[in-house]
């Protein structure tokens, strides 16, 4: 009977879990930072309007405030102002460690968030209220004087207090026991400005119990949560002697269990991008938050991918005809081709790209083996193709990756996104079944981080960048590789 309570209130558990899921899961310091924010912008436009109606004599001033038009768009900009500043990267743990780093970087918030302001009266001429140069100029003042306060006045003192709660802190355990994670430990345990709290370490080789630094024992595998683990909400792996396949099985375990996961940089130095790696107490990591639904995000990003795939269709038809035309002049065969590949939830869907390779079974057949050689050597993948068997206006297709163009009409049919991890063949995908809960959350992309990085990775680690894709997706890591991505294909680096 109490193990049938047990399992009743785990499942119970695991629902209220499931909920919560709904929105991305955020440290509470990171919400409070967001709110306020939030609530320091909009109320500079109440502000902006009170010193035009005293300061400079205009008590017309005041009827603005009872116009729920010009309270609406305000608060519409406002989210895109949230977006830039998360763009320059201060919603991270470690801007708070320098005041002036901290100030430059919101001027330049508010820079480029008075030029979308601008540009957005321009073209759409909007009413008086948000025309006015006046009114535009006071409410970003006041605005940016606002955030100024919040940010480098109240929320360093808030956030310290939150610290001090236990409850806003998770329970934090490093995976190794070796020189980098006591390196790990002593920076956690040294910087009191981050939400962790360390509980312990976790080993394969030592039993449970065994001591490894200032007090704090063994707790349990790393690869499989236990009763004496299963508090646990956050796991840093600090062991360089674990390989990718390891790694990703082992924070399998720990999402499925309901923890977050996050990686030492260091054991992936060139990885991801720099700006992308977050930093805590001084260290810097690869974070992964585990599979969450984000229904929310993941239809945005549906509906911006609809839009932009339909605009691009009709802007691209004429381009389309004339690649079509080149293609059926320069050798015999179809004129697109199609290939299976592996997309949302492990569905199997077909994949068209312009043909840019000799027509018959056994050329494909030819490139299916080269990748299969490759993964299973542990070889950089970059682009496997047989350059002896590409035709002459395939060469100049792949160089300027017009051959991907019809992946459009996958991403109009709801297959693809336009970014995304990178779509499997089914050979690949059988290679490391381990992953598929992990990056086939959402559709695969025509682009996404592996193809804007230099290439040279391994297949598993080509996977790891996929997977954080996954877990950090929003619109701004898609703006951003979707920017890296254009300059890419125009120096003809897509061979």
């Amino acid at each position: 009977m109490g193990a049938v309570v047990k399992q009743t209130q785990r499942e119970r558990s695991q629902q209220q879990q499931d909920t919560m899921r709904f929105f991305p899961r955020y440290p509470a310091s990171k919400l409070v930072l967001v709110f306020g924010d939030y609530a320091a912008v909009v109320s500079g436009y109440g502000i902006a309007v009170a010193v035009l109606a005293y300061g400079f004599g205009r008590p017309d001033a005041w009827g603005l405030l009872r116009q729920w038009e010009p309270w609406l768009a305000f608060a519409g900009f406002g989210l895109v102002w949230l977006l830039i500043l998360q763009h320059h990267g201060l919603y991270k743990q470690h801007i708070f460690r320098s005041r002036s780093r901290h100030t430059v970087l919101l001027l330049r918030s508010a820079f480029y968030a008075l030029i979308g302001f601008a540009l957005i009266a321009f073209f759409l001429r909007p009413p008086h209220w948000l025309d006015s140069r006046l009114i535009t100029g006071t409410t970003f003042i006041a605005a940016f004087l606002l955030l100024s306060c919040w940010r480098l006045g109240l929320f360093p003192q808030l956030h310290r207090q939150l610290l001090r709660s236990e409850r806003l802190r998770r329970r934090t355990a490093i995976a190794g026991t070796g020189t980098l994670a006591h390196y790990v430990a002593e920076r956690l345990l040294l910087d009191g400005e981050h939400d962790h709290q360390l509980v312990g370490f976790l080993s394969d080789s030592l039993p449970v119990g065994t001591p490894v630094l200032n007090g704090y024992r063994v707790l349990g595998s790393w690869h499989h949560p236990t009763a004496q683990t299963a508090e646990l909400e956050h796991i840093i792996y600090a062991e360089p002697m674990l390989s990718p396949e390891d790694l990703l099985q082992s924070a399998s375990s720990w999402v499925r269990h309901g923890a977050t996961t996050s990686v030492v940089a260091e054991l992936y130095p060139t990885l991801i991008p720099e700006r992308m790696v977050e930093d805590i107490a001084g260290l810097r990591f690869l974070s992964f938050s585990g599979v969450e639904t984000r229904q929310l995000l993941l239809l945005f990003k549906r509906a911006t991918d609809l839009l932009l795939a339909a605009l691009a269709l009709v802007v691209l038809a004429p381009l389309f005809a004339l690649i079509a035309l080149a293609i059926w002049l320069d050798s015999p065969g179809p004129i697109v081709h199609r290939q299976q590949r592996i997309g949302r939830h492990g569905k199997r869907f077909w994949m068209y790209k312009f043909r840019t390779m000799e027509h018959g079974a056994p050329v494909y057949q030819e490139w299916e083996e080269s990748i299969r050689e490759r993964i299973h050597a542990g070889k950089p993948l970059y682009k496997v193709v047989p350059q002896h068997r590409i035709t002459r206006v395939g060469r100049w297709l792949r160089r300027w990756s017009l051959d991907e163009l019809p992946q459009l009409w996958n991403v109009l049919r709801g297959e693809m996104s336009l970014v995304g991890p990178r779509p499997l063949l089914p050979e690949e995908a059988t290679y490391f079944p381990e992953c598929q809960q992990w990056r086939h959350q959402i559709p695969p992309g025509c682009t996404g981080l592996w193809q804007i990085s230099d290439r040279s990775h391994t297949f598993v680690q080509m996977l790891l960048l996929d997977i954080y894709y996954v877990q950090n997706v929003s619109p701004w890591l898609d703006l951003y590789i979707v920017l890296k991505t254009i300059p890419y294909i125009l120096r003809g680096q897509n061979r």
